[in-house]
């Protein structure tokens, strides 16, 4: 790269680069500009590079790019199809002082493509993300190419939490994540353990990161890395999943059972998404998430019609919604439009009758929501949530400095999940359960421990509805002015759709 114009180094002392001699260390990464590209073709990829860079011809020889020709044969017979000149902006990127030789290979002039990255969590952030920015779209223009990222987790925000979270929850479908445990290894049991965790003296964050692939955040988590661990455990996939997957199910609801339901509201613009999360609150030592709602791209009006829609499902439960902010149009559109009369109000200023439904979310309601949460939560451990999503929000959901709890700093981090589970569980604050239902007994702690609906709803109320269609390809009825026993009806007939008598 003699013909770099600016360039600046970053110092490596973690990888290796594959040379002719087997991986080598390497002192850093150059990365120069200069707006003069060639582009050569191979039938396996392409290589972009400065017209000065040299190319291995063979095991001795080398020649510029600006050198080459078509159909000319460089290292180990490869041959070039096609060459390009161009000018842009892009950054180039070259190796400094590879160990004991100047050659190494680079992906895009070999028969296979494969690009392993070790221990990416551990990289200094800002170099791990512009290095991604530059190879990524270079290595996914390859057809049969994989990439492959190795790490012990190294707290949560970085690229390699971003990359391993979003296979895990499904939202970057082109990934994959595996994880092995201290516990998968061969000769490793209990006295093990015991033994390693003396030597990390004793510390058990430091633990469940190195050796069980537990993603901890600094400063104080509302949930403990135990139960992390725990909830990871009993993760399923829903039962149905509705609404384009937006709405999930894992247990239909059952007659006579006691649901509610924690909202978040956000503006609908696929950033902070609108979340309903619901509760089975029947049995107090066994609360279970049986379905969520999650979607960051519908506006509050929208979503309020989801909800009404959702509440005739899980029998009229108490609507736990924060009347901030967009809360409070998802609220008004509830009662003035849908005229859904269960909406749990709490207001923190004892000394003044609210006017408005909802839950007025002031710094000491937060703090308490927070504490009931840990306390149903975190202390007793009765609530068993299936849903990824929400169990990493709550990996990333901590304590600052302040006081204050909410998602750590850093982009693409939310606590929408949380936050609507915290409402959820809202309604057991011994202060709103003695308000919206019968509370039969309590704990030692007073917290409820049994309760009974005041009011009870409508068996139809109960099932889920011709609203939401488990086939999102299934067609929709036409029967003004039709035939019943026409093609058109039998059609839809044998694809399970029923005429009224």
């Amino acid at each position: 790269m003699a013909d770099l114009i600016k360039y600046k180094i970053y110092k490596n002392n973690q990888f290796e680069v594959l040379t002719d001699k087997g991986f080598k260390d390497f002192k850093g990464i150059i990365i120069g500009e200069n707006t003069e590209k060639i582009i050569l073709h191979f039938k396996f990829g392409k290589l972009v590079c400065t017209p000065k860079h040299k190319i291995m011809i063979n095991d001795i020889d080398y020649k510029f790019a600006k050198d080459l020709k078509q159909n000319d044969l460089i290292y180990n017979n490869i041959q070039i199809t096609k060459i390009e000149q161009t000018n842009n902006n892009d950054l180039v990127y070259e190796l400094l002082d590879v160990q004991d030789t100047h050659k190494y290979f680079v992906n895009g002039i070999l028969s296979h493509q494969c690009l392993i990255l070790d221990e990416l969590a551990f990289v200094q952030e800002n170099m791990a993300q512009e290095f991604w920015n530059s190879v990524i779209p270079i290595i996914s223009s390859y057809e049969g190419t994989k990439v492959f990222v190795v790490s012990t987790p190294n707290g949560t925000g970085n690229l390699f939490h971003k990359l391993y979270t979003g296979a895990e929850s499904g939202k970057l479908q082109q990934w994959v994540s595996e994880s092995i445990i201290w516990s998968e290894i061969p000769g490793r049991n209990k006295k093990w353990k015991e033994a390693m965790e003396q030597a990390l003296l004793n510390e058990s964050k430091s633990f469940a990161q190195e050796f069980e692939n537990q993603f901890l955040e600094t400063g104080q988590s509302a949930v403990d890395s135990d139960l992390l661990k725990r909830m990871r455990a009993i993760v399923r996939i829903p039962l149905i999943a509705l609404e384009n997957g937006m709405y999930k199910i894992w247990e239909e609801p059952q007659v006579g059972h006691i649901y509610t339901i924690g909202v978040d509201v956000g503006e609908g613009i696929g950033q902070a998404a609108s979340v309903a999360q619901i509760l089975d609150i029947t049995d107090l030592t066994n609360i279970k998430l049986v379905a969520n709602y999650h979607n960051n791209n519908i506006d509050p009006y929208h979503f309020a019609n989801v909800l009404n829609r959702m509440c005739s499902q899980w029998g009229q439960p108490y609507l736990c919604i924060e009347r901030n902010s967009c809360g409070g149009q998802v609220i008004d559109a509830l009662k003035e439009v849908y005229n859904y009369n269960y909406i749990a109000e709490y207001n923190p200023n004892s000394q003044r009758v609210s006017e408005r439904i909802g839950i007025y979310n002031h710094t000491n309601t937060k703090y308490k929501g927070v504490t009931n949460m840990r306390y149903w939560v975190n202390s007793l451990k009765v609530v068993d949530i299936y849903d990824i999503g929400t169990i990493q929000e709550m990996e990333t959901f901590v304590r600052h400095p302040n006081g204050t709890w909410k998602k750590r700093h850093g982009d693409y981090i939310y606590d929408d999940r949380v936050m609507s589970l915290i409402w959820a569980l809202f309604i057991l604050e011994p202060e709103m359960t003695s308000k919206y239902y019968e509370i039969a007994a309590w704990d030692d702690n007073g917290m409820p421990l049994k309760i009974n609906h005041i009011h009870v709803p409508n068996p139809e109320y109960y099932k889920l509805d011709q609203f939401f269609q488990k086939d999102p390809e299934a067609p929709l009825p036409f029967i003004l002015g039709q035939n019943p026993d026409s093609d058109d009806m039998n059609s839809l007939k044998e694809q399970g759709w029923v005429v009224p008598q």
